[in-house]
């Protein structure tokens, strides 16, 4: 059983899918507030009337610093203040090097790096002004070890890790 998150507010990026997708459920299920954010407008409003009223939701891309902003704001109108971001949207493309799938590569930046960086920025000046809060970020073993066909994925895995 979950503790201590009962009443937190906690944002959730990549929410529309997968580990972002249940986190929000179980936080949920244990009394966490929780806002949704995704590409996905569509999923992200069946999962907001699954939880019910301890969820809000915002389509937003986190490669776009005002849509992390208007996150927050959403958050802090909504339920008052921020206690915690999930920051875990990504992608994954994969393939070897040697096929140069260099839009690819720049989409796993954009997002999966510097979406992290605009989530962070968006939330650390709430953070510091209430003199608490927390930054979770998805990891993975790709972070630890390289795995071939997925150079760039493991890259970003390894920043998130090592600026944890």
């Amino acid at each position: 059983m979950m503790q201590n998150v009962e009443n937190k507010v906690i944002i959730i990026t990549g929410a529309s899918s997968g580990i972002g997708e249940e986190t929000a459920k179980t936080l949920a299920a244990n009394g966490a507030k929780v806002v949704l954010s995704a590409r996905r407008k569509d999923r992200l409003k069946k999962l907001a009337s699954e939880i019910g009223e301890n969820a809000v939701y915002l389509k937003s891309d986190v490669a776009d610093r005002d849509d992390m902003a208007a996150l927050v704001k959403l958050a802090k109108e909504r339920f008052g203040k921020v206690d915690a971001v999930f920051a875990n949207a990504g992608i994954m493309p994969a393939g070897n090097m040697s096929q140069l799938k260099v839009n690819d590569w720049e989409a796993m930046v954009e997002i999966n790096i510097k979406g992290v960086l605009n989530t962070m920025a968006a939330v650390l000046p709430e953070f510091t002004a209430q003199k608490s809060g927390h930054i979770i970020v998805t990891s993975s073993m790709a972070g630890t070890k390289s795995v071939p066909g997925n150079a760039v994925y493991c890259g970003k895995k390894h920043f998130c890790k090592g600026n944890a």
